[in-house]
């Protein structure tokens, strides 16, 4: 293979003929309607514009608002290119201390975070680490593209996720299919035990907190994952309160606006932790 330069504009290319993940079940549920008038009360006028779903995990307790409302995803997607390169590391079609390189072309989607300088290097790890904690965006299409476009859209339909995909132009999913992907992380079933762990400890090291964890008790763990656009403001998590353990997915179409989904938040732990 000839050597790649740092001015070389050629995309990497994921393996071939990886095989398909098997599709994940989620756990027996029951529909919670106070919990759905919790969420309803605390958007208001503005409800149509967000997509929600919260499941209690002990018993299954579930609650949606407009679940398959679909929405440009932001950086969600780099949920799904986190769960891809695992699923790689794990059939040995790549190697967490591989080294991937900057090229101009990659470090071109740099917004302020990129760990390191144009040119240099960022191992599999690393990338991985900058693309999850701190949503930065060179790593997270270093990334995608190392472990294919296709197979993560192939996965994902694999998986169950049938409302998500890299499209043409949009990436898109729903409320429905980020609460169903994070119920298969924080249940331990996504790639394997040991992946699911090393991924739900990239969410808990999440930096950028002020949506989902903002008005939680500072001791709440919350491993989550955001998303930013002009047009959206996404923040999906797993939340472990003393009295419940719950996934919980608020995509918005209100651009910049934080704060409903911090209220939100609050007022979805107080009515578990009543």
């Amino acid at each position: 293979m000839a050597a790649v330069s740092c001015a070389d504009e050629e995309l990497l290319t994921g393996p071939t003929s990886v095989p398909l993940s098997s599709a994940y079940a989620p756990t027996l549920s029951y529909y919670d309607a106070a919990l759905e008038e919790v969420i309803r009360s605390n958007l208001g006028d503005e409800v149509d514009s967000y997509g929600v779903v919260v499941k209690k995990l002990s018993d299954g307790a579930v609650a949606e608002v407009n679940p398959h409302k679909v929405f440009e995803t932001a950086s969600l997607f780099k949920l799904w290119v986190m769960y891809e390169v695992y699923k790689q590391v794990k059939l040995g079609l790549l190697q967490m201390d591989e080294e991937l390189l900057v090229t101009l072309y990659y470090a071109s989607f740099d917004a302020g975070t990129l760990p390191v300088d144009i040119c240099d290097t960022l191992t599999v790890r690393e990338a991985l680490e900058a693309m999850i904690t701190y949503s930065d965006n060179t790593s997270g299409f270093l990334l995608r593209d190392r472990v294919g476009l296709e197979n993560i859209n192939r996965d994902l339909q694999a998986l169950g996720l049938t409302e998500s995909a890299f499209g043409p132009v949009d990436v898109t999913s729903t409320a429905a299919d980020m609460a169903l992907f994070l119920e298969m992380v924080a249940r331990r079933t996504a790639v394997s035990s040991k992946a699911s762990e090393e991924m739900l400890d990239l969410m808990l090291a999440q930096q950028v907190n002020d949506r989902l964890p903002a008005l939680l008790p500072p001791d709440t763990k919350v491993a989550h994952k955001t998303g930013d656009l002009p047009e959206v403001t996404h923040d999906v998590g797993i939340v472990y309160s003393p009295q419940a353990t719950y996934v919980i997915a608020v995509l918005s179409e209100r651009g910049g606006e934080y704060e409903p989904i911090a209220l939100l938040s609050r007022a979805i732990y107080d009515y578990f932790n009543r």
